[in-house]
């Protein structure tokens, strides 16, 4: 990990500075430290003592630290299973995999990721098969947040381990969370997930990062008109319910890709749509 951005990547050197800042009672290190003892990434993972060292924060006056305990409860009685609980699942295809869950992730949770992400937005990018790298492109109007461990808290790393115990994949598979955020009129239109290895500007990056294998989206508000996420492909469409979830597989078992997978985000007609993504690899993603 890095103490900030742009520094040089020395893992073990940051971690020391950050535990330093911690026990100088750093509301910032203490709730770092926080995420990495949920990821188990420096130190023993331990959801207990990732929830102690934000109530820790807490305590000490810091406001976020505050807003996570309002939703996690009391520490000495914080139970990771209850947040696991029972959901109605459901598979809607096999080819490619498709699966909604109702109830994925509490309604106060996901009003929290929304106003973690609201003053963050800025314009979605795409990755651009022609020039390499990400680019803003006619096809997608939306806007987006990005969360990377260094921007991530509790209730977000709470989504990332429900993902990865849903579909079986390590959370260490997973790409940093984005929230998604359109407009009336705004949209993403068809699309593939995964990394297509055939376009030149892909191949290296493919070899380098591995494939896209699932994606997961939680729905974090209803209240809006329109906005499905279509998959003209299959000739369906879904629209959850805040709190629902829509996980689908971009490749096979046999690893082919799935152009079955083919989606797109549809605009809404009226209100706000925001949803929570995670892209999922084939193997483990950076920390930073």
């Amino acid at each position: 990990m890095l103490v900030g951005r742009g520094a040089r990547y020395a893992p073990e050197e940051g971690l020391q500075l950050v535990e330093a800042a911690a026990e100088r009672d750093d509301t910032a290190a203490l709730q770092l430290l926080a995420v990495l003892s949920a990821l188990g990434a420096g130190r023993p993972y331990s959801w207990g003592e990732a929830v102690r060292l934000v109530a820790r924060a807490a305590e000490l006056g810091d406001v976020q630290a505050q807003g996570q305990m309002r939703l996690l409860g009391d520490p000495a009685t914080f139970d990771l299973a209850e947040w696991f609980g029972a959901a109605e699942a459901q598979q809607l295809c096999q080819a490619p995999r498709v699966l909604t869950i109702t109830n994925f992730f509490p309604k106060p949770a996901c009003d929290w990721i929304i106003e973690r992400a609201r003053p963050r937005l800025e314009a979605a990018r795409v990755n651009n098969p022609t020039t390499g790298g990400s680019s803003i492109e006619y096809n997608r109007s939306n806007t987006g947040a990005g969360f990377s461990v260094l921007d991530s808290d509790l209730i977000l790393e709470l989504a990332n381990a429900r993902v990865a115990a849903t579909i079986q994949i390590a959370r260490q598979n997973q790409e940093p969370a984005n929230v998604l955020h359109y407009d009336p009129g705004q949209e993403f239109q068809a699309h593939f997930d995964y990394i297509d290895p055939a376009e030149p500007h892909f191949t290296d990056l493919v070899r380098q990062q591995g494939q896209r294998v699932a994606t997961a989206l939680i729905y974090l508000n209803d209240d809006f008109e329109g906005g499905e996420t279509a998959f003209p492909r299959l000739n369906w469409s879904f629209k959850g319910k805040a709190g629902d979830a829509l996980i689908f597989w971009n490749t096979a078992v046999n690893g082919a890709l799935e152009k079955g997978s083919l989606h797109a985000g549809l605009p809404p007609t009226r209100g706000e749509k925001w949803i929570y993504s995670k892209w999922v690899r084939d193997r483990a993603w950076p920390l930073v």
